[in-house]
């Protein structure tokens, strides 16, 4: 059952009402006890029974398997990192996160949906790979690409938060001799709720390790590539930016800095909303392949024309995921201490 913001804000104030209330009851001295006067004397007092354990507030932490890593707010999971492919006829199939989890536990991303098979959660890829000049890979399409997963690792925040890094080897393999093309570190760092709310960052830094790299979008009008994230039920999906709505088209549509994505409520549609922002080596994208349609959306970078990079040198791409209740809480509803 979906939690409305109200639920929510109601039940982290009994949490924290629960933490103050056992650390009062672990600090506070035990009363000792007094016999009535004139009464007999009666056997020794009982010891005072122990508190009840108090259950620590929510906070990120991360459980490691060897296909990947699970980001967990108070034993929740909220993202699953894929590092290994779950088959081994897809090499390429790793470097991604799905699922994506709403705070009530309601699944909001897609992975091979029937419709586009090579579509997968939130993931940063691009049609046009190109090393010293030669195409060698579509890495959007997982061929001639994988990714050689070098390490993990997590670290918790005095906030409540935590970051996951992943440091990973670009591997191309479409030629008989492998080649390594680039070096990719992407940190995600997941937040502790806010007022029902959840933001995620993704920072991803690519260095390339080959003479020069390119990378883009599809060679076509549409130029789609970069950061993407194929949620469920995009059919029934509405679009604003800036307070206006937007009009998906089949090329890329000029909006604001960020982009906000809720859904039609009914025929099992979550409750939530989704905002994304995005940038790249730190300016704002404000490019947009929007669909209400069975597929992705994504924020475009660079576009058909690839963006070149010299050995040694860096694109950074920086999105940030926020997810929201549908329905706000109503005015005066907060509760009073």
């Amino acid at each position: 059952m979906i939690r409305s913001l109200a639920a929510l804000i109601a039940l982290m104030g009994l949490l924290a009402s629960a933490g103050t209330a056992g650390a009062q009851a672990e600090t506070a001295p035990p009363a000792a006890a007094q016999p009535a006067t004139g009464s007999p004397p009666e056997a020794a007092t009982p010891a005072p029974s122990e508190p009840a354990p108090v259950s620590p507030l929510p906070r990120i932490d991360a459980v490691f398997a060897t296909d990947g890593v699970t980001l967990t707010d108070g034993g929740k999971s909220v993202l699953f990192y894929r590092t290994a492919p779950a088959d081994p006829h897809e090499a390429g199939r790793l470097n991604y996160v799905h699922p994506i989890w709403a705070p009530d536990g309601a699944v909001l991303t897609e992975d091979r949906p029937a419709d586009h098979l090579h579509q997968r959660g939130a993931f940063w890829s691009w049609h046009q790979v190109l090393v010293d000049g030669k195409a060698v890979a579509d890495g959007w399409f997982m061929k001639g690409l994988t990714f050689h997963v070098r390490e993990k690792r997590f670290k918790g925040d005095s906030a409540g938060g935590g970051t996951l890094v992943v440091n990973a080897d670009w591997i191309v393999n479409s030629a008989p001799e492998v080649a390594y093309v680039a070096r990719e570190t992407t940190k995600v760092r997941v937040y502790p709720l806010k007022a029902g709310a959840r933001r995620i960052d993704f920072d991803t830094v690519i260095t390339a390790r080959s003479d020069t790299l390119a990378l883009g979008g599809s060679d076509d009008e549409k130029g789609y590539g970069g950061f993407s994230v194929r949620l469920i039920k995009p059919d029934r999906l509405n679009f604003g930016s800036g307070g206006k709505t937007v009009t998906p088209a089949v090329g890329p549509v000029e909006a604001g800095k960020a982009m906000g994505f809720a859904w039609t409520p009914g025929g099992g549609a979550p409750a939530w909303t989704v905002g994304l922002a995005c940038k790249a080596n730190g300016a704002p994208i404000t490019r947009w392949i929007l669909r209400r349609e069975l597929s992705m959306q994504n924020c475009v970078f660079p576009g058909r024309a690839p963006f070149v990079l010299k050995k040694g040198q860096t694109l950074r791409l920086q999105s940030t995921l926020i997810l929201r209740p549908a329905t706000p809480a109503p005015a005066g509803s907060k509760k009073k201490s």
